[in-house]
């Protein structure tokens, strides 16, 4: 086959089916597409799809109009001037721009091919941008009319710009809701109070209520993001409520926080039981162990103890014994 030009040329222009006698091809004379040579028919050669013509294009069929004839016509054909391009970019946000929104100034640069000439030209235009309040990460903005040029009489294309927005150090953003931590002391927790909680608009006193539990959540409602398609509406901001405990405390602390401890322990209210025995005291499941040995094996005969020791002594007396049997 490589011998004969013929047979090489029908091999490069239809493959095995063009020299062999089996095809339909007569042997590979022919081209079961029309066209009968390398001058016409369809050439699948390189992998791609060629149609070529012998009859020049003013008898030859159009490809475009060969493929609309297979596929029944569902193709439709632009004719005239062609619309430009789209384009695209970034814009970078600050948290605060994405959620009250901003103005940005972008330095577009773009090529233009002349499809006249072939030529490229490098443009470079300033593009403002309006983005809205309540925008998110990754959300695309359409600007119409400010992409790449098209033909003479043709519209531009379009702009789409990604927003990327940055995060914020105390603000975590959950849609149009936004989460924050405010620590509280043991105090706060037990007895409730007010702390100062920073908005999104300013610092609102908010009201801690008795008895809060560690990793509690309140909500304040309408303190959040705007809604990017409801801009009457807005999302809420829930505080997330951190029990501060301290790293360490005076003696005077430790003793009122004994005392508070034995105190919920006798009216029942504490951890008792089996329970208390496996987890010790609320105050040493809060503070660890008793700070106030270690203070009196280092002041051990100095007299410095000695207020204390009577202020046990005392309590033991007024207690009964059976308090006495406690304190030992």
């Amino acid at each position: 086959m490589l011998s004969d030009e013929k047979q090489r040329e029908l091999y490069d222009n239809y493959g095995h089916a063009g020299i062999d006698p089996n095809s339909g091809m007569g042997g590979g004379g022919g081209n079961p597409f029309g066209g009968g040579g390398p001058g016409g028919g369809f050439n699948f050669n390189d992998g791609s799809f060629h149609f070529n013509s012998s009859q020049g294009s003013a008898g030859g069929m159009d490809p475009e109009d060969l493929f609309d004839a297979f596929f029944g016509g569902g193709r439709q054909r632009q004719r005239g001037p062609r619309r430009g391009a789209d384009l695209q970019m970034s814009v970078g946000l600050t948290f605060r721009d994405a959620v009250f929104g901003a103005t940005k100034e972008l330095n577009l640069r773009y090529q233009v091919q002349d499809r006249s000439t072939g030529k490229v030209e490098v443009k470079s235009r300033e593009v403002e941008v309006k983005v809205p309040p309540g925008v998110n990460d990754g959300i695309n903005l359409r600007l119409a009319g400010q992409g790449a040029e098209g033909d003479t009489g043709a519209p531009k294309g379009d702009l789409i710009v990604t927003c990327v927005v940055e995060e914020d150090e105390f603000f975590h953003r959950d849609g149009a809701d936004v989460h924050v931590e405010i620590p509280i002391s043991v105090t706060q927790a037990i007895l409730g109070g007010t702390v100062d909680v920073e908005t999104l608009t300013g610092i609102v006193e908010m009201k801690v209520p008795k008895g809060c539990q560690p990793e509690s959540k309140m909500m304040m409602r309408g303190k959040g993001i705007v809604y990017l398609n409801r801009p009457q509406q807005k999302g809420n901001q829930i505080v997330h409520l951190k029990l501060q405990i301290p790293n360490s405390i005076t003696q005077r602390q430790e003793t009122l926080l004994r005392e508070f401890d034995k105190e919920a322990m006798e009216s029942g209210k504490g951890i008792s039981g089996r329970l208390a025995k496996a987890a010790g005291s609320a105050f040493e499941s809060l503070f660890g162990g008793c700070a106030s040995k270690d203070d009196a094996s280092k002041k051990e005969g100095d007299g410095s103890d000695t207020k204390e020791s009577a202020t046990d002594s005392k309590v033991d007396e007024e207690g009964g014994g059976e308090k006495k049997r406690q304190a030992q």
